[in-house]
């Protein structure tokens, strides 16, 4: 059986602007203006939290309190959320071929609602968020609970996510990385990705053709 283990933000979620948006907005009150494409630099090359840790740095405020205000300014634009393009067909596609679809992502307890709004939710045997208190990625700690919660061949499973981190996740756990780099993204291949795609709906063609 082939499973895939997705990341939301950037993989399946069109979610960056409104990140950026609430990550700057975050950095600016606190006296740190860097531009937006720093801010999608800083988290796509890293994390929020690897971002707001040196914003932290910067402004002498304490991490949780730069948390604190970015949770609530980027729960605020929730709504203004969609799907990466070709997302839901390809999550459709694969679960027709006999593939189960599994989320694993540093998001927490928004991302049930979210996929819900989305018209996805129910693609998906179980979405592992951070509120199950995994380590971060790049552990696949979370990966490998799934692993043997069902019984998942690694060989056989799939960590799509569209930065580095979510490669080294999928190392960490033993699995396979599927690296999305859409045209724009300002990510750059490690070498230690099995398959890159451009556009998501690259993968189920890939699939039929022994992927």
């Amino acid at each position: 059986m082939t499973a895939y283990i997705w990341d939301l933000d950037g993989t399946l979620l069109d979610s960056y602007g409104v990140i950026v948006e609430s990550a700057a907005r975050t950095a600016a009150e606190a006296g740190v203006p860097d531009s937006a494409e720093d801010v999608l630099r800083g988290v796509k090359q890293g994390t929020v939290t690897s971002y707001l840790t040196s914003v932290s740095a910067r402004s002498g405020i304490s991490l949780q309190q730069l948390l604190a205000q970015y949770r609530l300014y980027t729960h605020g634009l929730d709504d203004r959320i969609t799907l990466i393009d070709g997302a839901k067909e390809t999550l459709e596609e694969l679960s027709s071929s006999g593939a189960d679809h599994f989320v694993y992502t540093h998001r927490g307890g928004s991302s049930g609602p979210i996929l819900q709004r989305l018209g996805i939710l129910d693609r998906f045997r179980e979405i592992v968020t951070s509120e199950y208190g995994f380590s971060p990625k790049p552990s696949g700690e979370g990966v490998r609970y799934l692993l043997d919660k069902y019984s998942l061949e690694p060989e056989q499973t799939w960590y799509v996510g569209d930065r580095t981190l979510d490669v080294s996740c999928a190392k960490d756990a033993g699995v396979r990385a599927l690296l999305y780099l859409a045209p724009d993204s300002c990510v750059s291949s490690t070498g230690q990705e099995d398959r890159i795609v451009r556009d998501l709906r690259e993968i189920p063609n890939q699939n039929r053709r022994n992927f």
